[in-house]
């Protein structure tokens, strides 16, 4: 009887040792599976997304700026908006900043984030070196054209306003034209270079962007039907 008993003590620890064995191979086998669906991650989407950070830090601190100027500054951005003309160049400047910028850069890291992880396509050669020019040039570009507009825009509206309350008598095109002289002229010589950049850095990430995707295609199966 005894004997019995550790027979059946021996089976079930045998049985028992078994089922152990085939759980941690189960275990094994699903941390394998789980270690294969993890993409790994893009270099270049980190990147940008780090430029989408900093972007929408100098965004934050200059829309603070405008809205504090607007409420104790004089005239103030709020009326140099609303009067238009060379007040537009601010209105274009900020909004053509806030989209080209931060917004941007954070939409340009999907694009890498779908070649670099769903593709399996990662950055090589000379597409590499194009997202280095896209990620510099582009942002380099953005923040010196349209910052330079806001500035125009902010000082040629605050010329208009006190020119019009110093001269009551004269009339709107002699108030525009003295801004544009004295303030708006000056300007485009120096935002051509820098929207040419930005275009030239967008150019080179579109190249880049082409050169990875045909990697890609060359390394996926061709399929038949």
């Amino acid at each position: 009887m005894e004997k019995t008993n550790e027979t059946n003590k021996e089976l079930g620890r045998s049985r028992a040792g078994v089922r152990t064995s085939q759980f941690g191979k189960q275990g094994a086998t699903d941390n394998t599976k789980w270690q294969i669906s993890v993409s790994p991650t893009s270099r270049w989407a980190n990147r940008f997304i780090i430029a989408a950070i900093v972007q929408g830090a100098l965004a934050t601190g200059v829309t603070s700026y405008l809205l504090y100027d607007a409420v104790y500054g004089s005239p103030g951005p709020a009326r140099i908006v609303a009067g238009g003309s060379a007040g537009t160049w601010l209105t274009v400047g900020y909004l053509g900043y806030i989209m080209l910028g931060p917004l941007a850069a954070a939409v340009t890291a999907l694009f890498y984030q779908h070649l670099e992880v769903n593709l399996r396509a990662p950055y090589k050669g000379w597409p590499n070196v194009f997202a280095w020019l896209h990620l510099v040039l582009m942002n380099v570009g953005v923040v010196g054209a349209t910052w330079l507009m806001m500035n125009g825009g902010y000082r040629g509206g605050a010329l208009t306003i006190t020119l019009e309350a110093q001269n009551p008598t004269w009339s709107i095109g002699q108030v525009l034209g003295q801004v544009h002289v004295q303030v708006l002229s000056g300007y485009p010589s120096y935002i051509a270079p820098f929207a040419a950049l930005a275009i030239i850095g967008a150019f080179a990430g579109g190249l880049g962007f082409v050169g990875a995707w045909r990697r890609a295609l060359k390394k996926t199966p061709a399929t038949t039907s």
